[in-house]
C-alpha cells in the first residue's frame, strides 16, 4: 500500500488527538488540555504541520474519528475534517474507533471493547480484521468466547485504517453514535 499524506484528528474523549502521517514518518500529539477541543484543534494541526514540513494543500486525505464517543466531541472531529477536505478538494475519511484497533490483527475472530462512561462499554465483533456485526453500547458486557482487544486508540491508529480507505474506496463520511439521545437525563415521572 503507497504512503500518502493523512491527517487524522480524534476528539471523541477527554484527551486530543492528531497525527500526520507524511509518506513513511509519523508525527503526534496526544494529550489532556485544559482548553476544548474545538480551541486547541487548529494551532495542534497547524503545529503538526510545520513538524513535518507540510502544508495542507500537500494531504492527500484528512481522516477523523466517527466515534463511538463524546457527542460534541465526535462533531467538532469530523466538521473539521469535512470542513477542510472539501476546502482542499481532498476525500474526508471516517474511521471508527473500533477499526483503529482492530487494525492489523491476526486473530481469526476477536472483539474490540471500548470504555465508555459509567462503566459502560461498546464492543463490535472482527473476523478476519473486518466488523462482523453492528457495533454495541452496553452497560454491561456479555460473556465473550473470543479474544478481546482493548484500549485507547489514539489519531495515529486510525492512520492505517485510512490509509486502506484511501487505497480503495472511500465509504460514506457519517458519524458513529452508539448511545441514544437524551440517555443521561433522568426520565420524568408520569403524572
Amino acid at each position: 500500500m503507497a504512503m500518502g499524506n493523512i491527517l487524522a484528528v480524534d476528539t471523541t474523549g477527554e484527551a486530543f488527538s492528531a497525527a500526520l502521517q507524511a509518506g513513511r514518518r509519523v508525527v503526534s500529539v496526544h494529550r489532556v488540555y485544559a482548553r476544548p477541543h474545538d480551541e486547541t484543534l487548529l494551532p495542534a494541526v497547524d503545529r503538526l504541520l510545520r513538524r513535518a514540513g507540510l502544508s495542507m494543500e500537500e494531504l492527500d486525505a484528512i481522516a477523523a474519528a466517527s466515534g463511538p464517543g463524546r457527542f460534541t466531541g465526535i462533531r467538532i472531529g469530523m466538521a473539521y475534517a469535512a470542513v477542510a477536505a472539501l476546502c482542499l478538494g481532498k476525500p474526508a475519511l471516517a474511521v471508527t474507533r473500533f477499526e483503529a484497533l482492530a487494525f492489523d490483527r491476526k486473530e481469526e475472530r476477536f472483539c474490540v471493547v471500548l470504555e465508555a462512561f459509567r462503566g459502560e462499554k461498546y464492543y463490535q465483533f472482527f473476523k478476519k480484521g473486518r466488523p462482523e456485526g453492528p457495533p454495541v453500547w452496553a452497560r454491561e458486557l456479555p460473556r465473550l468466547d473470543v479474544p478481546v482487544v482493548t484500549g485507547e486508540p489514539t489519531a495515529a491508529r486510525l492512520l492505517g485504517p485510512a490509509q486502506r480507505q484511501l487505497a480503495t474506496r472511500p465509504r460514506a463520511f457519517q458519524p458513529l453514535y452508539l448511545k441514544p439521545a437524551g440517555y443521561e437525563r433522568p426520565a420524568r415521572p408520569v403524572r
